[in-house]
């Protein structure tokens, strides 16, 4: 959100939408902020065994499949100019839809070892920003470094 929010005091006139998880804190934090969003039906794929474990992991193709519908149609929509992400899994079947339909990508990882979302997109994706040089090492694709501070102070 902070992106977001530095977008939107340098260009005041920028339309943003947040695109999160309905499982993730983002499901409440968006709605009381009142900015303009999508939650999709999609959660990390769990690791480690055990009956609910199992049963979560056998929704992950449908849940998988429905989101990146739900993507495709956001990015129909909108018809943005750049998807930001932040690196999580609700980042990324926007992310990809984006990537499919040749619109420029970023994302921006914040941890020093790039999560799953990051590590399968950063070869396709327009730009990859990190904030530590630890995670530039498990990553193909040359990569920018951004000060790991709030992103709205590099905008």
């Amino acid at each position: 959100m902070a992106i977001g929010d530095a977008l939107k005091k340098r260009f005041p006139n920028a339309a943003i939408h947040f695109v999160g998880s309905k499982f993730g804190l983002e499901s409440k934090i968006l709605p009381e902020r009142g900015d303009g969003h999508t939650l999709l039906t999609i959660r990390g794929f769990m690791r480690g065994i055990s009956p609910r474990a199992l049963f979560r992991n056998l929704l992950f193709p449908i849940r998988f499949a429905i989101a990146y519908l739900k993507s495709r149609r956001l990015i129909k929509r909108f018809s943005p100019v750049v998807v930001i992400g932040t690196g999580g899994y609700a980042s990324g079947l926007p992310l990809l839809a984006a990537i499919h339909k040749e619109i420029p990508t970023v994302i921006h990882e914040q941890n020093s070892y790039p999560g799953v979302t990051t590590r399968w997109l950063s070869s396709r994706a327009t730009r990859v920003c990190l904030s530590y040089e630890d995670a530039r090492r498990h990553l193909k694709k040359k990569v920018v470094l951004s000060p790991a501070t709030r992103f709205g102070r590099t905008l």
